[in-house]
């Protein structure tokens, strides 16, 4: 064993020692005065050999420790496909650098490099700049301050200013490593990409440029398509979904629609989209139609194909209607909306409610509104009452956002008040009545009228002293929304 690991050494050092000698393969003239200088002085024609490596230039020195300085019309070759000149280059074969300064340009296939000082492993064939560079490869053109240029394996770490362009899209960022064989980038700072099908924004990511982006980016990220927007704090592509985290924000680039979220989703498959919120901060929409604006709020949104739905706090504003309910599905192609969960809708001040709501809507403005199960409606009658008609089924009728009428049927109640004129005496008087069918009519947001329809009856009389009045109370619509505090910055130009 000791014999074999004797051979092993001796057969490792002998390579060492070959690999740091640099051949003298041919020059017009070799000159030495040991007097002045050890050195090997190269005139004319000079060639030399390094590795697999040949060295032209004008004049070299050669010194004694096996390293060599070259002059003037400095060239190095490498087979196949591996060039670099130079006006100057030194040479240490015992130290892995070779340094070259002057108008340096290396040519590795169809890449060229021109920096004005370069470093250069030979063995490794990889290049190394800290004065600014310029790269020329398949249509790209590189600039940054410092930067490896691995020419085997086509790798670019490039840092300071960077800056990539070719005809159709622009790279700039402060640090990046560039893997061209894969079209891959992972940035580690400060990053913009301007392209003619995406552009995006971020400090950090690792994404691979195909057709379709694939990958992850990190830190204030922005993303457009030409047909969406994306902000948030993080961002993932992948071949099958793709998923934000953080102050999301997903907008359409017409500015017609934009939605909100602490994590989205979507799926490629199917198109499902899904945007979570939280119980305290909730997810939002905004729809913008024909100038109409609809916001929507809830704890998850979910879209696919015309459907919407929204799960838990749900609360739905557009011009003067407001509803609130546990669960929505919007069904936007025929105009439907549901609602589920003692779902609530005021229209104006008016109050509906029941056990389930379908609002259908022509061109997001409301035509009909149908309530299922404990239907009510409250109209206020002044500041702190309010008409309450209770019943099974409510239907209402809308024109141009305004509440017209209202049919409430079966088991019908009604209770309006006679409230005086606003300086006059006289006491606040209770119209209690029961029937099977009431129509309200609406003219102006007012109420002023009610038609009660087979077999009414009831009485008027003042208001008891131990009346219970919460039912009859003003609600007043809770046009508030997360809109209203929402982080997320405007959107970009």
């Amino acid at each position: 064993m000791m014999k074999l690991l004797g051979i092993a050494l001796t057969f490792a050092l002998s390579l060492h020692l070959r690999a740091q000698t640099v051949d003298i393969l041919s020059a017009d003239q070799i000159l030495r005065d040991p007097a002045v200088t050890e050195a090997q002085r190269l005139i004319g024609n000079v060639k030399l050999g390094h590795e697999d490596a040949v060295l032209t230039c004008d004049s070299a020195w050669r010194f004694e420790d096996g390293s060599v300085e070259v002059f003037s019309n400095v060239a190095m070759r490498q087979p196949p496909a591996t060039t670099m000149t130079a006006d100057y280059l030194h040479l240490q074969p015992n130290e892995e650098w070779a340094i070259a300064n002057g108008e340096v340009e290396l040519n590795h296939e169809s890449a060229l490099l021109q920096a004005p000082s370069l470093q250069y492993i030979l063995d490794g064939r990889t290049a190394r700049y800290f004065e600014g560079a310029t790269i020329l490869d398949d249509g790209w053109t590189v600039n940054s301050k410092t930067g490896l240029y691995r020419t085997q394996s086509k790798v670019l770490e490039l840092g300071g200013e960077v800056r990539a362009t070719n005809a159709e899209d622009s790279l700039f960022s402060d640090s990046l490593h560039w893997m061209r064989d894969d079209n891959r980038y992972r940035f580690h700072g400060p990053t913009q990409w301007l392209g003619k099908d995406v552009q995006f924004e971020c400090q950090a990511g690792d994404v691979v440029m195909e057709e379709k982006p694939l990958g992850w980016l990190a830190g204030k990220v922005m993303v457009a398509d030409g047909e969406s927007i994306v902000l948030s704090d993080s961002l993932a592509w992948d071949e099958s979904s793709r998923e934000i985290w953080g102050n999301a924000t997903l907008a359409n680039a017409n500015g017609d629609g934009e939605v909100h979220g602490n994590h989205a989703v979507r799926y490629e498959e199917d198109s499902l989209e899904i945007v979570h919120g939280s119980e305290h901060r909730r997810a939002w929409l905004q729809q913008i139609e024909d100038g109409d604006t609809l916001k929507l709020a809830a704890e998850v949104l979910q879209r696919k194909g015309e459907t919407l739905t929204a799960f838990k706090q749900v609360t739905l504003v557009q011009e003067n209607l407001v509803g609130q309910g546990d669960s929505l599905v919007w069904i936007e192609d025929i105009g439907i909306i549901q609602m589920w969960g003692t779902p609530q809708l005021w229209s104006n001040k008016d109050k509906l409610a029941g056990d389930t709501l379908t609002l259908k809507m022509i061109k997001q403005s409301p035509e009909k509104l149908e309530m299922r199960g404990h239907s009510i409606v409250l109209s206020p009658a002044n500041d702190t009452l309010s008409h309450r008609i209770q019943g099974r089924d409510l239907d209402a009728f809308f024109e141009e956002y305004e509440l017209r009428s209202v049919d409430v049927t079966g088991n019908g109640e009604v209770v309006t008040f006679d409230i005086p004129e606003d300086g006059s005496q006289g006491q606040i008087r209770m119209n209690t009545a029961v029937c099977a069918k009431v129509t309200l009519q609406v003219v102006e947001r007012e109420l002023v009228g009610i038609a009660l329809q087979q077999g009414p009856r009831g009485k008027i009389e003042p208001v008891p002293k131990d009346q219970d009045l919460r039912p009859f109370q003003v609600d007043v619509a809770p046009r508030t929304g997360p809109w209203e505090t929402s982080e997320q910055g405007p959107l970009p130009e």
